[in-house]
């Protein structure tokens, strides 16, 4: 997947960037990285720091907890979102449970959209405290 024009779509139906703009979104597709990782790779390791933020474009990936899959995560989700902008080492690590194709930003690029984007962070932040609820 590399049209910048479907990347927005998808992003478009995710609920943190819903009522981010075209150019908001483009810019944040922009300042990411595609990764394609196959079944069983190890997209976010649990012995190191993590300060991405990762969306799913394609595939499927997991958080894997003494061997078993305890949460997923599909096409239009997200994850890494609790320690792109406060890096930590997250408890369990994060695998691909299938051929699965992520769009990944780093925190201080993040930053960088939410500062010409206002509406950016406010969904951002919106969808972490309704989280928190």
């Amino acid at each position: 997947m590399s049209i910048t024009f479907e990347k927005v779509l998808v992003l478009k139906n995710i609920p943190m960037f819903e009522s981010a703009s075209e150019m908001a979104l483009s810019d944040l597709i922009a300042a990411s990285e595609e990764k394609t990782y196959k079944a069983g790779d190890v997209i976010i390791d649990n012995e190191k720091e993590n300060s991405f933020l990762f969306i799913v474009l394609f595939g499927k990936a997991g958080i894997v907890q003494d061997g078993e899959i305890v949460q997923e995560f599909a096409s239009r989700q997200i994850f890494g979102e609790t320690t792109v902008l406060s890096p930590a080492i997250l408890p369990h690590p994060i695998k691909a449970i299938e051929k699965t194709i992520v769009l990944k930003i780093s925190g201080h690029r993040l930053y960088q959209v939410m500062s010409l984007h206002p509406s950016v962070a406010k969904g951002f932040i919106g969808e972490l405290s309704k989280r928190l609820r």
